[in-house]
């Protein structure tokens, strides 16, 4: 394992071979930014990187990956929904979608008030300020969070009315597009 990176193009810029995917392993989301050059990948997921060398195997389900010095057999294999990734024995069930289909999936959510609502990052930034804390009582259009991306700071409001049942980041964390900030439940009439 080197710490060459991924490859660049000739005026030194990185080349564009990335893809990024919405993960979900072990209940867990997190966005994944995935390169691959001849033989060598790149993950790199919630602020780490993990670099390897990797070679398909004949049955073209197992691959050989060599990271930080060590051998590893991986399989990849079509399971009910999701791959089944299968590291030394162990076998992990692992949803891989677009990140696209997350911010679907969270205003298709955010339609339907008496569901609550959860409040996402529109972009990938910082959090630069947390207005509420669970257990805060919330107005419609009420702003909860400030986002920082590119510079300029975007205040995230509450669409609905609630009280603020989680808040999942912290003031000066960095965020991907789509992850989620807090939850709010509905208020009981």
């Amino acid at each position: 394992m080197t710490s060459g990176g991924p490859p660049r193009a000739a005026s030194g810029t990185r080349a564009e071979t990335a893809m990024r995917f919405w993960v979900t392993l072990e209940g867990r989301d997190t966005e994944v930014e995935l390169h691959v050059d001849q033989g060598r990948l790149w993950l790199e997921f919630e602020g780490r990187r993990l670099e390897a060398d990797f070679h398909r195997l004949p049955d073209g389900e197992v691959y050989s990956l060599l990271v930080g010095g060590r051998s590893h057999e991986v399989r990849v294999s079509a399971g009910d929904g999701a791959l089944e990734v299968t590291i030394e024995g162990a076998r992990f069930p692992v949803e891989v979608r677009h990140p696209l289909e997350k911010v679907l999936l969270s205003v298709k959510r955010a339609a339907d008030p008496s569901a609550g609502e959860t409040v996402t990052a529109p972009m990938p930034g910082l959090i630069v300020a947390l207005r509420v804390q669970p257990g805060d009582r919330v107005e419609a259009g009420q702003a909860v969070a400030v986002v920082e991306a590119m510079k300029m700071q975007n205040e995230l409001s509450a669409r609905y009315g609630g009280v603020v049942s989680e808040v999942l980041v912290a003031e000066r964390a960095s965020v991907a597009a789509g992850e989620v900030l807090l939850r709010i439940r509905p208020v009981a009439s």
